[in-house]
């Protein structure tokens, strides 16, 4: 019901773009969106997707009308743009956005998926198991030092994109760990198993602040904490709710910007500043909130969305966007005319600033607006197949990493290529099925031995359950 009431105010609005009525409108057609993807009661990657867009394209354009914050469009894209030209690119982002919800609907996850509290839960896993995952933890500590040291300067060497993603999967073990060991807590709540929860977690914080040394976004660091705490929360809660995103995200809004604005600043120097200075900056509390929205701010993908609209672009690579994704992996050393950061649009208009305007933005320019609203449904279908695997997977480790790298990573897709988003989500989730086959085998392996061939004694087989696929 909410998204035929979406889709009603969209066309409602379409006469009232040059007034302010127009711009409240579209962001309550947004919001009921969001509204039906909380009412679901489960996390997951379409969920995530819509919440931020819808800051994106919802909240920010309020702002612009609100404060007159029209900075980007006059000094960045000299285009200048009319509160009736402001509206009509909203409209089109919502309607994007429907398109994009009513694609995850066609495919949408069926009912019994989210009735995850009558499947079964797996078995904690063994001490030796544990003691596995935090060797791992440890041991990849002095690769992500390295990489650490060598800073950004990663990116003109031949081989630093690669070793610029490196960290994901890296960090994605560490997730994985953390998951388990808190587990086997939750199970048998002893002093010895709370001090490894305790030193499961700090290597992973150590890992992830050592990360920032690498990465300019602050997805790449801050998005591994999001998703372990999702993952630890699907232990605790067999079905966990969008506002476990949503909440977090929203509080800690001022923190986000504080983090963006000091991306070229070393650990070193944030670890010098006050909490109050990290969060909060010089201005009052309510004043960084709203201000996050500003344009000197990380939420400008609408400003650059809308100049996009207006733009005369050379070229448009319609498909090619698409049959980008696989080929990205191809080196440069083959593939002499590979396009630079996987930028095939004209992205001239942006007059050489490092912004984008988001995934529809990316499809506006890949072929109009026609074809930004059936790339957005097709990403809609995808999108929710994801989600339909994850939530098919018993209630096991996997299955609580898995719902959290993909609702975190379908928020950062919005203002992603889609190249981007494939491998962040690739590199992430491979360490977890390959954690997960890999116990699997142990657990074959010791189904096949009888009990006097084992090594000592009859040995428990919680250990061989700890990351079990379904099949």
């Amino acid at each position: 019901m909410l998204l035929f009431f979406s889709i009603a105010i969209l066309f409602a609005a379409l006469p009232l773009l040059f007034d302010t009525t127009a711009t409240w409108a579209l962001s309550v057609s947004q919001l009921s969106l969001l509204i039906d993807q909380w009412r679901r009661r489960q996390i997951c990657g379409v969920g995530g997707f819509v919440f931020m867009s819808f800051l994106f394209f919802g909240i920010r354009p309020l702002y612009i009308v609100l404060e007159s914050d029209t900075l980007l469009f006059d000094d960045l894209f000299k285009i200048g743009i009319s509160l009736q030209e402001l509206n009509l690119s909203m409209w089109w982002a919502t309607f994007g956005l429907i398109a994009f919800c009513v694609g995850s609907k066609l495919v949408g996850v069926r009912k019994n998926r989210f009735a995850s509290s009558k499947q079964k839960s797996q078995k904690p896993a063994s001490s030796r198991v544990a003691g596995y995952l935090l060797f791992y933890q440890i041991l990849s500590l002095p690769i992500m030092l390295a990489l650490a040291n060598t800073g950004r300067s990663l990116y003109s060497s031949s081989l630093g994109a690669y070793a610029y993603d490196l960290p994901v999967p890296l960090q994605s073990g560490h997730i994985i760990a953390i998951v388990v060991i808190f587990d086997r807590f939750l199970q048998k709540q002893t002093s010895s198993r709370l001090t490894l929860v305790f030193l499961s977690g700090t290597l992973f914080l150590y890992f992830t602040w050592l990360m920032r040394e690498v990465s300019m976004f602050r997805g790449f660091y801050i998005a591994g904490i999001m998703i372990a705490g999702i993952a630890v929360l699907s232990r605790l809660k067999k079905r966990v709710s969008l506002g476990w995103l949503i909440l977090p995200v929203l509080v800690f809004q001022p923190l986000f910007r504080s983090l963006g604005e000091q991306r070229y600043m070393s650990n070193d120097q944030i670890a010098n500043q006050t909490f109050s200075e990290l969060a909060f900056g010089e201005g009052s509390v309510f004043e960084s909130y709203w201000n996050f929205y500003d344009s000197n701010g990380d939420m400008n993908i609408f400003d650059t969305f809308a100049a996009a609209r207006q733009a005369d672009v050379s070229k448009r690579p319609f498909l090619l966007s698409w049959l980008y994704v696989p080929a990205h992996l191809v080196p440069r050393a083959i593939w002499k005319s590979k396009p630079k950061q996987g930028i095939l649009q004209d992205v001239s208009f942006m007059n050489g600033a490092p912004y984008c305007p988001g995934i529809a933005g990316f499809f506006l320019l890949d072929g109009g607006e026609v074809w930004m609203l059936g790339s957005m449904f097709v990403l809609g279908c995808l999108v929710s197949l994801l989600d339909e695997w994850c939530l098919s997977l018993s209630h096991t480790h996997l299955r609580s990493c898995a719902i959290g790298l993909l609702s975190v990573n379908a928020m950062f897709l919005t203002r992603f290529f889609l190249w981007q988003y494939f491998y962040q989500v690739l590199y992430a989730i491979v360490p977890c099925i390959a954690w997960a086959w890999w116990f699997r085998q142990r657990r074959s392996q010791r189904k096949q031995l009888s009990p006097m061939d084992r090594p000592g004694q009859i040995a428990s087989t919680d250990e061989s359950t700890s990351l079990e696929i379904d099949q």
